[in-house]
């Protein structure tokens, strides 16, 4: 193991001990507030928040401007959480970061998500980005993120999801996720429901913050592997079948719209279409293998796992390949996939999180599996039968490491 994968080891194990996001400002004001000096879109919301800061860098990139983005968790490698135009923070200048600052990181006892996120304000700052786009990590109004002055905020959707910390009930969580709201600024989301919605314009009375809610969307149209629709009259073109797509782009339109209307970033229609159409998100509803079709989907919670299910109603019957993390409720997620038309399976992966296929198989009508990568195999070996590989993005992560392994053996066959 060389310096810099040790110096990785160390950090991705240093766990949150509640020091609270005041702790963390006072941390970043001991540095001279490195935040203070970005322009930021700050995303929260149950799903779709990792696509929509893709969405809002893919657009803003096709109009010749430099995105900082800041996105977790990671797929391929740790530096993948902090990039510029989708290039991930060079190996070096993460290293050159922990070098000069992290006496400082273990006196105020930072998290390994905290640290992250000191190194993405201070990369984006010393790049001078035009913007930066900052995923929240859990909720919002207590995450680390929230400390920044955004430009817009964007929350893309509320569902049951880290209940233990973020409340049993969708309005509890939208008044967390709302925490991002800030006074005088604009909010952009997806969400419909009336008792979130409730939430929000109350927050954003009070912050004297207007919200504005995607607009309908129209002429639904699958071509292949790709999605054609109109938003607000705009002709749109999605190089992915996900459906669930569509809103989340809807919710980077319009931050980009605010962001031009407000803010005088230069944006053309035609910038728009192309930046939407370029934009690819590792991990969902990815094609990692064309024959036989093998996709990847991040589905982690229900709300993901009926996302992924409404996008399946047209793929032939295949397999489902599905591991989850033990504080997820697996008896609703496997309710939805076993209504679908394939045969499902469940299986484990190298986390300490992950949740043991065997203790909840005997409930449905699945069959477990120690090793992922028999199913893989067996795949592989059929060329009429997809397999869809959803769950955990943990595990997305690990299994998208394994095709790549495997990309390279076929190769040098």
């Amino acid at each position: 193991m060389n310096r810099n994968e040790a110096i990785l080891k160390e950090l991705e194990g240093r766990r949150n001990h509640g020091r609270g996001i005041e702790n963390f400002r006072a941390y970043l004001h001991s540095i001279g507030d490195p935040q203070r000096q970005l322009r930021c879109v700050h995303v929260a919301g149950t799903n779709g928040k990792g696509s929509t800061v893709n969405f809002i860098r893919s657009i803003l990139q096709e109009a010749h401007y430099r995105i900082g983005t800041f996105t977790s968790p990671y797929l391929e490698t740790h530096y993948d959480r902090i990039r510029i135009n989708n290039i991930n923070i060079d190996a070096d200048a993460f290293i050159t970061y922990y070098d000069r600052y992290h006496e400082g990181w273990y006196a105020y006892d930072l998290s390994s998500f905290e640290i992250d996120t000191v190194i993405a304000f201070l990369y984006f700052a010393d790049q001078k980005v035009d913007l930066s786009v900052i995923e929240a990590g859990i909720g919002g109004r207590f995450d680390c993120t929230n400390v920044i002055q955004p430009l817009c905020s964007v929350i893309t959707n509320i569902g049951l999801d880290h209940m233990d910390c973020l409340g049993d009930h969708v309005e509890a969580i939208a008044w967390q996720k709302g925490g991002i709201i800030k006074p005088g600024i604009p909010m952009v989301t997806a969400e419909k429901r009336h008792s979130c919605l409730k939430v929000f314009e109350e927050i954003c009375m009070q912050k004297q913050a207007s919200l504005i809610r995607i607009k309908s969307i129209n002429a639904i149209a699958k071509q292949g592997d790709e999605l054609c629709f109109e938003y607000d009259d705009l002709p749109l073109r999605l190089t992915n079948a996900a459906f669930y797509q569509i809103e989340n782009s809807a919710c980077a339109l319009e931050a980009c719209r605010i962001l031009r209307d407000h803010y005088g970033m230069t944006l053309k229609h035609e910038q728009i279409h192309a930046g939407i159409a370029k934009a690819q998100w590792q991990g969902r509803f990815e094609t990692v293998w064309k024959e036989p079709l093998i996709i990847l989907d991040g589905a982690h919670n229900e709300a993901g796992i009926r996302a992924l299910c409404d996008s399946l109603c047209d793929i032939d019957k295949g397999k489902i390949l599905f591991a989850a993390c033990k504080d997820k409720d697996t008896d609703t997620m496997l309710r939805y996939l076993c209504k679908t038309h394939h045969d499902v399976y469940v299986t484990e992966f190298a986390y300490f999180r992950s949740q043991e296929p065997f203790q909840w198989a005997d409930h449905f009508p699945v069959q477990a599996v120690k090793d992922y990568r028999k199913v893989i195999h067996e795949a592989l070996n059929d060329p009429i039968h997809p397999l869809i590989i959803t769950g955990s993005l943990y595990f997305i992560s690990e299994v998208r490491a394994y095709f790549k392994q495997l990309k390279q053996d076929y190769r040098m066959k």
